[in-house]
């Protein structure tokens, strides 16, 4: 048997070509996204290995954690006497000082942005080597990194003036790289004499860190300074920092990793049902040869395992096609990285085994599970029920089949409304999204009968329309595959769409209610925490114009095992700007310390005024602060977070003192416009500062979601493009199957061109049929999801109707362009062969 399904693959290859592209696309979907994962991983494992490998330990200031949210804490100067206590070990062989922090470069009056500035170390302790220039050697020269230069179009010898707690005046020396790149993964860096970093920072004699090499491997050294040094002064090893700064530098691939994995899924599930309705339609063909196979003694346990070893090599084939086609696609995917604001380092792609296995394993499994049912109905039929057989599909279905459909739906609908009722977590809507959708695939051939049949009777006016309408009803399981197919992505776009346009409706409406601001001042760049100079806020308060400026801090801290963020606000001046609407307590309460949290939160938690919140800061460490007020979740939103202290608790928790929004009332007499005007001009040397009035800043907030969701509809696209091939594939295999009906009616009378209409026909039903049931499904789906969602945010439901038009249309044509070809071959049938075949 296992000879016989080698010679039934190569005998109907033509006719699984298009199962093998639909299983190579979800493979290749899989395989790109596990390689882009490893490769990111193992290429900043590489840069970081490299640039720390110099110094066998560190020693900094002990923190709570090391980041949060992609970005480094600050840490505390060390302690006084540290470097010399690290230069009395007798294992020591070198101890180098180190100053770091955040700064900022300007170039005349124009602001060039934030960098990390740094003391230079010589290679190799130090982890930037020169790519031009010098090294810096006296006070006032600095280098910076090439790919930072190369991007503001910054040269060796430009004078520019570095700004942190004081200016200082330097000249660029040099370029440098980091590892083997030409910059840090993340960020931009600045390399200065050790003094000239001390100075610009604030630091006075200051030290940020001790870079140590020793005779002792990392590991027998680490204990013996940590023996000798204070407890808060922590001792990493070369090791420990590459680990944190390749995870750090990989965290931003989270989000498109949790893409393209779901996409994979998707491109997956469409494939399955092309898959199914392939063999279906095979072995329907092939009844009376499988009736002779019965008959010369061939069991139905062997005929099951015929069907299945074709199924296993077809999907052999295509995941091994899948596999490589996805190892080329992650050049592609690189540049889809950058969407996130992800750059990947350049270098040879990482292959490991487990993604090869994995790959295969996953198309090789989804052929296999797709086509149990296919030849499970074949082993079923006796030698004589068989060779007596048409091979027309038997209409009705199995009531175990319909009552757990039917079960496995109304279970699913159930479990995917709990989190909008109960607040339950979302795992719980994707659990019953998915028990829905079986259920639906299971009851779509009974369930689909009407809608096909109505959509039919539109076209059942013509002889070739009433023909293509009683074909769809003959084979309601094909018809079913066919359309759950195509209205499966249609689904997921619908999906996309409703809850895309739903958050960013959601998120508008709160800032226009909420915020009174005239103009707020923001980062270009959308940094949360941070990204606006501390001396902005001087300067805007000296203008004119402004009546009310108040300023906005983002920081994030440990909320048990997560990373929250939260907001430092000026209780004072904020009411001004913004409309707070406190639940319990008040926000100027915040002025005697203290935090307020979200109603949202106080739900969730039980939490009251006067209870106490324990929270994690990474240089405090576990700190209770007492809550002092409930605000209404809108305002939380608007405010982008669910909990908020003074701006004065934010400088005792943090040292960071970089403003995230600065929100501007115009002075009495002044319009919103004149105050826009006074401010751009006053901040003219700030380019990467922005003036925005609502409208802007609304889109800002929403950038993110257009990005993400406008990726996925993307993607969506060429896994629609499988649904699409699944039209044509069904519709020209259900052509062989009727090739003599064909020739029967072309032998009465109809023409080439009727004939081409009947199958043209259907495929106008089967899209009319996917299009209205794939958004009845994403408009199903979006409700749940939004009621999901309504219990982490304020959010109503937005339904995009021209958007979805337009989608609904484009995958109308689609399916209407995928029946030309099997229309177009069906007209050419040569009437004696067609009459004459069996």
């Amino acid at each position: 048997m296992i000879r016989f399904a080698f010679a039934q693959v190569l005998a109907h290859r033509l006719r699984l070509a298009l199962t093998v592209v639909a299983v190579m696309l979800g493979v290749a979907f899989v395989t790109g996204s596990l390689v882009l994962n490893d490769t990111a991983q193992k290429l900043f494992d590489d840069q970081f290995a490299t640039a720390s490998a110099g110094a066998d330990v560190t020693v900094r200031t002990a923190t709570a954690f090391d980041s949060g949210m992609g970005v480094e804490v600050e840490r505390d100067p060390l302690p006084a006497g540290t470097l010399d206590t690290v230069r009395g070990v007798d294992a020591v062989i070198d101890a180098v000082a180190v100053a770091k922090g955040a700064a900022r470069l300007e170039q005349g009056t124009t602001d060039l942005g934030s960098v990390q500035l740094s003391t230079w170390v010589d290679e190799p302790v130090g982890a930037y080597p020169l790519r031009g220039g010098a090294a810096p050697t006296s006070d006032g020269e600095i280098v910076i990194d090439k790919n930072t230069a190369d991007a503001l179009g910054v040269r060796i010898g430009d004078a520019v003036t570095v700004v942190g707690d004081t200016r200082v005046e330097a000249r660029v020396v040099g370029l440098v790289g980091f590892g083997d790149g030409d910059g840090p993964p993340v960020g931009a860096v600045a390399l200065s004499t050790l003094t000239t970093a001390q100075s610009v920072l604030g630091l006075g004699d200051g030290l940020s860190e001790i870079l140590v090499t020793s005779e002792l491997t990392a590991g027998e050294l680490q204990p013996l300074l940590t023996d000798v040094l204070a407890a808060d002064v922590q001792v990493a090893t070369a090791q420990d920092l590459a680990a944190a700064g390749a995870e750090q530098a990989a965290a931003n691939l989270e989000m498109l990793q949790v893409v393209l994995i779901a996409m994979s899924v998707a491109a997956l599930i469409i494939g399955a049902f092309l898959i199914a309705n392939t063999f279906a339609i095979v072995i329907s063909q092939r009844t009376r040869e499988l009736a002779v196979i019965r008959a010369t003694g061939a069991t139905g346990k062997q005929v099951l395992v015929s069907v299945l070893v074709e199924a296993l090599l077809v999907g052999a084939l295509a995941s091994t096609v899948g596999v490589l086609l996805g190892i080329v696609s992650t050049y592609g995917l690189r540049t889809l990285a950058g969407v996130f604001g992800v750059s990947i380092p350049s270098g040879e792609l990482v292959i490991e085994t487990r993604t090869v296995i994995i790959a295969l394993t996953v198309g090789v499994l989804v052929t296999l599970v797709s086509a149990v049912g296919p030849a499970r109905r074949a082993a079923a039929v006796s030698p004589l029920a068989a060779m007596r057989s048409s091979a027309a599909e038997t209409r009705g279905l199995g009531r175990g089949r319909l009552v757990t459909g039917t079960v496995l739906l109304v279970a699913g609908s159930a479990v995917s409304a709990l989190p909008g009722l109960a607040a339950g977590p979302i795992l719980l809507l994707g659990a019953g999204l998915v028990l829905a959708l079986v259920g639906v695939v299971l009851v779509a051939p009974s369930a689909l009968r009407p809608l096909v049949s109505l959509v039919g009777a539109a076209s059942a006016r013509t002889v070739p329309g009433q023909l293509a309408r009683e074909a769809a009803l003959r084979a309601p399981r094909r018809t079913s595959a066919t359309v759950m197919a195509l209205a499966f992505g249609l689904a997921l776009m619908s999906f996309v769409s409703i809850v895309g346009g739903s958050v960013k409706a959601a998120t508008g409406e709160q800032y226009r209610e909420v915020i009174a601001a005239d103009v707020v001042i923001e980062s270009a760049g959308q940094e949360m925490l941070g990204g606006v100079h501390a001396a902005v806020y001087d300067e805007v308060r000296e203008v004119p114009a402004v009546g009310v400026a108040t300023r906005l801090k983002y920081g994030h801290w440990k909320d048990g095992t997560t990373t929250s963020a939260l907001t430092g606000l000026d209780p004072e001046l904020i009411t001004e700007v913004a409309q707070i609407r406190m639940v319990d307590g008040d926000i100027a309460a915040l002025s005697t310390g203290g935090v307020v949290v979200a109603e949202r939160v106080a739900t969730e938690r039980e939490l009251a005024v006067g209870d106490e919140l324990p929270m994690t800061f990474a240089r405090l460490g576990d700190t209770i602060l007492p809550i002092v007020g409930i605000i209404a979740d809108g305002p939380a939103q608007a405010l982008q977070t669910d909990f908020f202290v003074s701006l004065d608790t934010y400088g005792d928790l943090f040292t960071e003192d970089m403003d995230a929004s600065i929100f501007v009332l115009a002075a009495d007499g002044t319009s919103p416009a004149e105050l826009t005007t006074a401010l751009e001009t006053a901040l003219e040397d700030h380019p990467t500062v922005q003036v925005r009035d609502q409208a802007a800043v609304i889109a800002g907030r929403t950038q993110t979601v257009d990005q993400i969701f406008g990726l996925v509809t993307v993607l969506l696209a060429f896994a629609m493009v499988i649904a699409v091939l699944g039209i044509a594939n069904t519709l020209a295999l259900s052509i062989v199957e009727r090739t003599r009906e064909i020739g029967v009616l072309r032998s009465v009378g109809m023409s080439r061109r009727s004939v081409a209409l009947m199958v043209q026909a259907e495929a106008v039903i089967v899209s009319v049929v996917a299009v209205v049931t794939g958004l009845l499904l994403g408009v199903a789906a979006s409700v749940a999801a939004i009621g999901a969602l309504s219990t982490i945010a304020p959010l109503g439901m937005k339904v995009p109707v021209a958007q979805l038009g337009v989608l609904a249309a484009v995958v109308a044509i689609a399916g209407l362009l995928a029946g030309i070809a099997p229309a177009a071959r069906a007209a050419k049938l040569p009437v004696l062969e067609a009459i004459a075949h069996a």
